[in-house]
């Protein structure tokens, strides 16, 4: 009877949910087929038309540092450009397929193909309905669909914490032996990829110990003791029992039975529901105290505060556990440590053997290179700064808020881009919080944790919100499986299929105007200060055939001095240009010998110092917008605008001034063109220079991006 009860309580407990067997094999073969069919379809829409955006900033950085590890050039890890796994990968991809915008860009394209095919490892979980609806959340996400086609860390190490949080659940909830391995082995691959791991490895360790205290205080209450099962407690019950007949007698009948009540008095589900609730709201309060801006900490007082939440979390699950033992609880019994019994030794010791081998590895360009590259910010061996370099450098850039400062970004984002997600995951929240097991609080923590940590960390960059959508997307399809399992009328049915017809059009109509149509113009908030205009992509295509012409006409190649400051992506498209070079431009230092010179608006050559020997070409250098969304409403009168301003930027990416000059905004600048090269340049390009750069044309009050800095200034 013991071991029957112990079972039972572990296959609740075990955070499977209840199976879906219900769900005949003909039915998931319909799903199988539908899945089948948004996977081609994630094929397409990843793959196609790789190249067709300029490349932003950090896109170029990453395909050129993939270039120098191809040539042997590569000096090792630095915190300040992320993990070196991507550009390993990257430089097979060039080593194999050639080098080109599309093929820098490949390997986030396929990650991003994964994360929206991986949902069908949670098909028990999510039900027939969520699981294509979640998989078709991910395929016509606008963000997800803008940034697998982004040459930046960001989809690659998506993937990898989508297979970190998969180990993990399956670890906690069915755990085998090689869970251990695959589990470490992944998370040294995602901080040789982005060291956001630490974020990763905040969020689902806090989430660890309150499902170690959660566990305790259910097995306490579920009396699993080491004896054999307690004589079971009774009560006795009078009742009146009339009997109709020719005397209408009544009789007293007394019986007993067994009252077990008292031991039920807090149900497994009620302390799973309040740890999740509880623990939540403590992280939100701790940042909270912590502030939006840890920047603004003195000292070490945010890791002071961090440190006194982990202790309050712990001292939680130690009285939980002293209350387990007190109660006669096996600890052996208990879910998590069964789970971390389950590989013994020998598996955990294997685990960190893989692990730490293959984190050499990868930090030391495969055990060829383990000097470090000797970078302030990367001053130690390779070993040692794959260990702390990266903690230590983005820790000290907490105190620099990177991008947006506001601490709403993120949902303001969601809101604008995900909102039929939103209010599908909002469904599945209430889901979870009614009836909770181990998945749904996974994921759920998984949600808010990463909403949390995200707003509250330093750096609020727009490719950084598919770190908090995916588990959003999770949750939205646990919240579509619920609304489909309630008993339901036929107009709710019709409500139901528009609400989805009408979400999924707005979102597929978003993704395409946002990938393919437009979405390298800043009028998109998806598009941040790095990201290039066309302009630099004609510049470059022009100065390789204005090098050939040169050295037909006079028998030499252009001489190209490019300013620090407007360097990247040039670095990438003239990677194979034969005298294009890096410079530090100032008033006072320009290089005259040079043939083209681009230099910011601030470096322009002086007036004086204009003898006529060069012809000056103002261009915009890369383009941004910041729109101020959170500006006060003093009066009544406000509201209107500023919901005629969003209405119209939805409807058709109008931007809007609030007043404060915030219009889409573009670092110019200035090509200097030697007279006889320009000269040389009229006869063969009609028109003269870069023709596809102009400015995107609005019609309100940013009409003609007329904020747009000069070059004149």
């Amino acid at each position: 009877m013991t071991s029957l009860n112990l079972r039972k309580f572990l296959q609740r407990d075990s955070g499977q949910g209840p199976k879906r067997q219900d769900s005949s094999s003909g039915e998931w073969r319909k799903v199988w087929q539908l899945i089948v069919f948004l996977l081609v379809l994630a094929v397409i829409s990843r793959l196609a038309y790789l190249g067709l955006r300029a490349f932003h900033h950090d896109e170029s950085l990453d395909a050129w540092f993939s270039l120098q590890y191809l040539n042997g050039t590569y000096k090792g890890y630095d915190p300040v450009y992320h993990g070196p796994l991507r550009f390993y990968i990257t430089a097979a991809f060039f080593w194999i397929l050639g080098q080109s915008d599309g093929i820098a860009r490949l390997l986030p394209a396929l990650s991003g193909i994964a994360v929206v095919f991986l949902p069908w490892v949670w098909r028990r979980n999510l039900g027939t309905i969520g699981t294509p609806l979640t998989v078709a959340f991910l395929l016509t996400s606008p963000t997800m669909l803008y940034f697998s086609r982004f040459g930046r860390e960001d989809s690659f190490f998506l993937a990898l914490t989508f297979l970190t949080v998969i180990t993990l659940v399956s670890f906690l909830t069915r755990p085998r032996r090689w869970h251990p391995v695959a589990l470490l082995s992944l998370l040294v691959l995602s901080l040789a990829v982005k060291e956001s791991v630490f974020l990763t490895v905040f969020i689902f360790g806090s989430f660890g110990v309150v499902v170690l205290g959660q566990d305790l205080l259910i097995a306490s209450f579920q009396q699993i003791r080491r004896s054999a099962v307690r004589e079971p407690k009774y009560k006795d019950l009078n009742r009146e029992v009339r009997i109709e007949g020719v005397g209408r007698r009544t009789i007293n009948v007394y019986s007993r039975v067994a009252d077990n009540t008292k031991e039920q008095a807090v149900s497994g589900e009620l302390i799973r529901r309040w740890f999740l609730l509880v623990g939540i709201c403590l992280m939100f309060a701790t940042f909270i105290w912590i502030g939006t801006n840890p920047g603004e900490q003195e000292g070490s007082s945010t890791i002071v505060k961090l440190g006194l939440y982990g202790v309050l979390l712990a001292c939680a699950a130690i009285i939980c556990g002293l209350i387990a033992i007190r109660r006669g609880v096996q600890l052996s019994q208990i879910p998590v440590f069964r789970t971390l019994l389950t590989p013994r030794l020998g598996g955990w010791v294997l685990a960190g053997l893989v692990s730490a081998v293959i984190f050499v590895a990868l930090f030391t360009q495969f055990f060829q290179q383990f000097s470090g590259p000797g970078a302030l910010t990367a001053p130690y061996g390779a070993i040692r700064n794959g260990l702390v370099s990266g903690f230590e450098y983005w820790l000290g850039e907490q105190a620099t808020v990177r991008g947006d400062s506001r601490w709403q970004y993120y949902l303001v984002l969601l809101l604008a881009y995900e909102w039929m997600v939103l209010c599908f995951a909002c469904v599945g929240l209430i889901s979870v919080i009614r009836k909770p097991n181990l998945f749904g609080q996974s994921i759920t923590w998984w949600a808010c944790a990463s909403l949390i940590v995200y707003s509250w960390a330093g750096e609020r960059m727009p490719w950084l919100m598919v770190h908090i959508l995916l588990p959003i997307v999770i949750l939205a399809g646990i919240g579509g499986q619920a609304i489909w399992d309630r008993e339901r009328r036929k107009w709710t049915n019709i409500c139901f299929a528009i609400f989805l017809l009408f979400g999924f059009a707005y979102a597929s109509a978003t993704s395409i105007y946002s990938s393919y149509i437009r979405g390298g113009e800043p009028q998109e908030l998806f598009v941040q200060a790095g990201q290039a205009t066309p302009e630099v992509i004609e510049w470059a295509e022009q100065l390789e055939i204005l090098d050939r012409i040169s050295l037909a006409e006079f028998g030499r190649h252009l001489e190209v001095k490019i300013d620090s400051d407007v360097y990247w992506p040039y670095g990438w498209y003239l990677r194979d240009f034969h005298s294009s070079s890096y410079a530090v431009i100032e008033n006072g230092s320009f290089p005259f010998g040079a043939d083209v010179v681009f230099v910011p608006h601030w470096d322009r050559m002086a007036s004086e110092d204009d003898d006529g020997s060069y012809i000056e070409v103002p261009y915009e250098h890369r383009w941004w917008w910041v729109p101020e969304f959170d500006t006060g409403i003093s009066s009544p009168s406000q509201f209107g605008d500023f919901i005629s301003d969003w209405v119209e930027w939805v409807w058709n990416r109008e931007p809007w001034d609030s007043g404060s000059g915030r219009c889409p905004a573009s670092l110019s600048g200035s090509v200097y063109v030697r007279t006889e090269i320009y000269e040389l340049g009229t006869e063969y390009f009609k028109p003269l220079f870069p023709s596809r750069g102009e400015k995107p044309k609005y019609e309100k009050s940013c009409q003609n991006v007329s904020n747009f800095l000069e070059s004149d200034g």
